[in-house]
């Protein structure tokens, strides 16, 4: 038995029954106010669909790691099982670039457009970017995860490429070709979100007295940065590590087992968490604060 991919492996599992519950409950709480928060609501759904193929790809690890050869399962369906959470990852990662860009934009509007074209403008881009239709987002996340599958299959010709009987992980049922796409464009894309990143920070501190931000839009702010920073260090980090060292112990794919997927599940998890409390827990003590301040007070008078 693979003890260590066994490990990981279930370590993972577990954080992944966790993100489906978390998200699955901040769809049914934030269901009111998803105009507010339109494109992490849509990445709540990202996240459900994230755990639920993890889930399923580490049922597969799992039972190699346990009976290895005399699985009933062949370990070629390693990467039929791996593809829906590697495209999953792509997805969430690209639309995480998409949030980091919207706040951008909308500091930028506030501080640069604002003093020159009053406040009516900052006021129509926030009416008007909640009512572009989430399909057309699903486009830019289809044809994005589709580079991916078309790199893959196409390019790299994946079918041509025998998988080792020791893989207990995605990364190694792909080829050199597919292999040095996968983790070529993340290193990519990680650092474009920690600029934008660290140059939104830069902004909202700078600027925060000539900020007139919205509750919504600070909190999306907030929420922003909070994905940031998660993907930071769960996503880019372990990747980085992984494609600059990919013969260490710690990231060895056909030994450890599934590292950076297992470590994305724990990050999410945290995240979630931090959105429940952000986004539910918060929110539901400000409005019962409210409430009770609302109520009518009575005094008694003595005669």
């Amino acid at each position: 038995m693979n003890s260590s991919a066994f490990i990981i492996t279930l370590i993972g599992t577990i954080a992944s029954v966790f993100v489906i519950l978390l998200n699955a409950f901040l769809l049914f709480s934030t269901r009111k106010k998803k105009h507010d928060i339109a494109l992490f609501y849509f990445r709540f759904y990202i996240d459900i669909f994230f755990g639920l193929s993890y889930f399923l790809y580490s049922f597969f690890i799992l039972g190699f790691a346990l009976y290895e050869n005399e699985f009933f399962i062949s370990n070629s369906a390693l990467f039929w099982l791996g593809l829906p959470f590697s495209n999953a990852s792509a997805a969430r990662t690209f639309l995480i670039l998409l949030i980091v860009l919207d706040r951008l934009l909308n500091v930028f509007v506030s501080i640069i457009v604002t003093p020159f074209q009053a406040t009516s403008l900052p006021i129509k881009y926030h009416n008007i970017r909640p009512s572009v239709p989430n399909f057309f987002i699903l486009i830019l996340l289809v044809l994005f995860t589709g580079v991916e599958d078309f790199v893959i299959f196409v390019i790299c010709g994946m079918n041509s490429y025998p998988i080792p009987v020791t893989c207990v992980a995605f990364p190694c049922t792909l080829n050199t070709c597919g292999y040095s796409w996968w983790t070529s464009y993340k290193s990519v894309i990680f650092p474009i979100i920690i600029v934008f990143t660290i140059i939104l920070c830069v902004k909202l501190i700078i600027f925060s007295k000539r900020l007139k931000n919205s509750v919504a839009a600070t909190r999306a702010n907030r929420l922003a940065l909070i994905d940031a920073f998660v993907i930071f260090i769960f996503d880019c980090i372990p990747s980085f590590l992984a494609y600059q060292f990919p013969n260490s112990p710690l990231v060895e794919y056909t030994s450890t087992g599934p590292v950076t997927a297992m470590l994305k599940q724990v990050g999410r998890t945290i995240e979630s968490i931090i959105f429940v409390e952000l986004l539910v827990r918060r929110n539901s003590k400000v409005e019962d604060s409210r409430r009770k301040s609302s109520q009518p007070v009575f005094t008694v008078v003595k005669h």
